[in-house]
């Protein structure tokens, strides 16, 4: 055991960027410099927010009908607008959770979906949206090192409240119109993160579930045992996808690192002294490519 601060990511780190992962993807040229903007292959595109320190990577599908957005990402530049100069289809949003870096944009929208968990995590923030004094927290000191957005001001900064008009359910299915996703509840970072299954493209969108980098279960409704649960049930769905497709950092990583991720939780679980002390006693237990940060208790 040895002790760090609390920060989850350096001040020195875009000293990563860009990232190795984004080298064999084609970059598609948008006018928002602020998003680096990647196609996936199968009208599927990240939206990367490398500007910013949790790396945000909202992600558009589309179909034949309709488009999807995946998250909306931290509400720093106008997404919705970078959205229409890939397609436009008509479009709605999807919330793997409603953490602010995954809600910043909702307002924006006219059409949201979110999962309606028991502790009422995904109402209180349509309801409230972040004040300035929790957002600013996003873009102060080394956090952002692009310039911000034309428009934007700092010290106006906050998430507006938002209207969900979806509440989703465990297996439903999205139709885009030739092509479908499929809604599974899987808790453990959030009460209400869900993933997207979309069989034909072989893709699993997984939220904050897992992703290279600080894995959170320290939040509110932060559980390791519905995490280890969530990952076993990924798993058992390894048939029909072949790429995570994570909300941080790398998108399109490989579907064996959730068996990784599996033995990590466990390895969590079982409260061991292999962990990294952080500030205010929660603790960080590194992996190869991501690591746990749990609260004082080990959970």
């Amino acid at each position: 055991m040895r002790s760090e601060p609390i920060a989850m990511k350096p001040s020195d780190w875009r000293k990563n960027l860009p990232r190795p992962a984004y080298r064999d993807l084609r970059p598609v040229p948008v006018s928002d410099p602020w998003f680096s903007v990647y196609d996936l292959g199968h009208d599927t595109y990240a939206l990367y927010e490398d500007g910013q320190y949790e790396e945000s990577i909202p992600y558009l599908v589309v179909g034949r009908d309709r488009a999807l957005l995946v998250d909306t990402g931290n509400g720093i530049a106008n997404i919705r607008a970078q959205c229409r100069e890939l397609t436009a289809l008509p479009l709605s949003v999807v919330n793997t959770h409603s953490h602010i870096d995954h809600v910043g944009s909702n307002y924006l929208f006219d059409e949201i979906a979110a999962y309606d968990d028991s502790m009422g995590l995904a109402r209180r923030t349509a309801a409230l949206g972040y004040f300035h004094e929790k957002a600013v927290t996003y873009i102060q000191g080394s956090a952002v090192w692009k310039e911000f957005p034309k428009g934007f001001d700092p010290a106006l900064y906050c998430i507006p409240p938002y209207r969900i008009t979806h509440w989703l359910r465990d297996g439903e299915i999205l139709d885009l119109g030739g092509r479908e996703l499929e809604v599974l509840h899987t808790p453990g970072h959030s009460p209400d993160s869900v993933c997207l299954l979309d069989r034909t493209a072989r893709m699993l969108w997984v939220g904050d579930l897992f992703y290279t980098g600080c894995i959170y279960t320290w939040l509110p409704g932060g559980d390791i045992d519905l995490l280890i649960e969530s990952y076993e049930r990924l798993i058992a769905l390894f048939p029909h996808y072949d790429t995570l497709m994570p909300s941080h950092n790398e998108p399109a990583v490989e579907k064996e690192l959730l068996l990784e991720a599996l033995e990590g939780a466990k390895k969590v679980r079982r409260r061991t002294d292999d962990f990294i002390l952080l500030e205010g006693g929660r603790r960080k237990y590194p992996f190869n490519r991501f690591a746990f940060v749990t609260g004082p208790d080990g959970v």
